[in-house]
């Protein structure tokens, strides 16, 4: 019997960038009282926190945040609960009882050399964005993220504008080349995205550092994701021989958590 579940963010247990719904969130607290669950994606950790922790906190019961792990940026950030109401040294990054246990972060250069030929490489491509919904790109600290139509795109217009990872992936092609002297890993990433990373920081990196912190197995863990195909941010952790199941969207991720919650009753 798997110990952990851990899930991809948007697409997989989320319309693109907006929090649970009500249903999805009933489901995950139900899950948390038997099994381990990490949710681990591109995301930043204070979009996280508001669409998977508030919304099972709002519900009219409490659920077993202990079980509840986060990592945020493609796994270069883990955030664990530890309890409101401790105290923690200066140096501990926490909130609400969420303590960040650690966090890689790009440089200045870095950043500023990256978002220069993530830009350039979409304009030059034509799909630059004259009109975005919120920033075209974003500094995540260990992560930068291009979203072709802004961050907050609608997800009708995000699912449209790149079904088949064509344009993203001819970003990449462009990308690569200007950073090949930096040590970094560039992927198709949600929707409309393209994410960059310190290398060898990624989904597969982020699930052995939470098997080396809750002493797992990969035989004990299962990732449910929408994104597995080869080049897609959600493959690493299927290369990485961890057993893996393909959605097409949050609906059916509800309809494989039912079947799950239903056998232990």
């Amino acid at each position: 019997m798997k110990k952990l579940i851990a899930f991809d963010q948007d697409d997989t247990i989320n319309i693109t960038k907006l929090p649970l719904d009500n249903e999805m969130a009933e489901l995950i607290s139900n899950l948390l009282e038997n099994f381990k669950v990490c949710i681990i994606s591109g995301t930043n950790w204070e979009v996280m926190k508001k669409n998977d922790i508030d919304t099972l906190a709002n519900l009219n019961h409490e659920s077993n945040f202990q079980n509840y792990f986060f990592m945020p940026t493609t796994g270069t950030q883990y955030w664990h609960y530890k309890g409101k109401g401790k105290e923690f040294g200066e140096d501990i990054v926490h909130e609400d009882g969420w303590v960040r246990e650690y966090a890689h972060f790009l440089n200045e250069d870095q950043v500023k050399l990256i978002i220069k030929s993530l830009e350039n490489s979409a304009k030059s491509l034509g799909y630059w964005s004259e009109n975005p919904a919120g920033e075209i790109i974003e500094n995540r600290g260990s992560q930068i993220t291009f979203s072709a139509l802004g961050q907050w795109a609608t997800p009708e217009a995000k699912h449209a504008w790149d079904p088949d990872m064509k344009k993203r992936r001819k970003i990449v092609e462009l990308v690569k080349p200007e950073l090949k002297d930096m040590d970094v890993d560039i992927v198709v990433g949600g929707s409309t995205s393209v994410d960059i990373m310190i290398s060898g920081v990624d989904k597969a990196y982020g699930m052995r550092q939470l098997m080396k912190q809750l002493n797992l197995e990969k035989e004990d863990i299962l990732f449910i994701g929408d994104n597995l195909n080869v080049g897609g941010n959600d493959y690493p952790v299927k290369a990485l021989g961890i057993d893996t199941i393909q959605v097409r969207h949050c609906e059916d991720t509800k309809w494989i958590l039912k079947g799950i919650i239903n056998t232990l009753n």
